[in-house]
């Protein structure tokens, strides 16, 4: 399941929405290894994912971090998402 947080209003709600579905698959997959994703709108053009694990989350099953970005990206863009700039939060971080 994807959370979500946002400052915005109308269309960046939109885009938040949008973004939220896209990224449903990932967080099917995080959810089976004990993760949640979640998504905010953090400016204008920003969106943040954080990558949250839970109490019995598997370290060894996540991605590198800047292979899981650019997958992220690549989907929300494809999706139609609108954003500038993408900040993934690992669980390391």
């Amino acid at each position: 399941m994807v959370t979500t947080a946002g400052n915005g209003r109308s269309e960046q709600d939109l885009d938040l929405t949008s973004a939220v579905s896209a990224l449903e698959t990932f967080a099917t997959g995080l959810a089976a290894d004990g993760y949640t994703l979640e998504v905010a709108r953090t400016g204008p053009e920003e969106l943040t994912v954080e990558i949250v694990p839970g109490f019995d989350a598997c370290e060894d099953c996540l991605i590198p971090k800047g292979l899981f970005s650019e997958m992220i990206s690549h989907r929300l863009r494809s999706e139609g998402v609108r954003f500038s700039e993408l900040f993934l939060v690992y669980p390391t971080d």
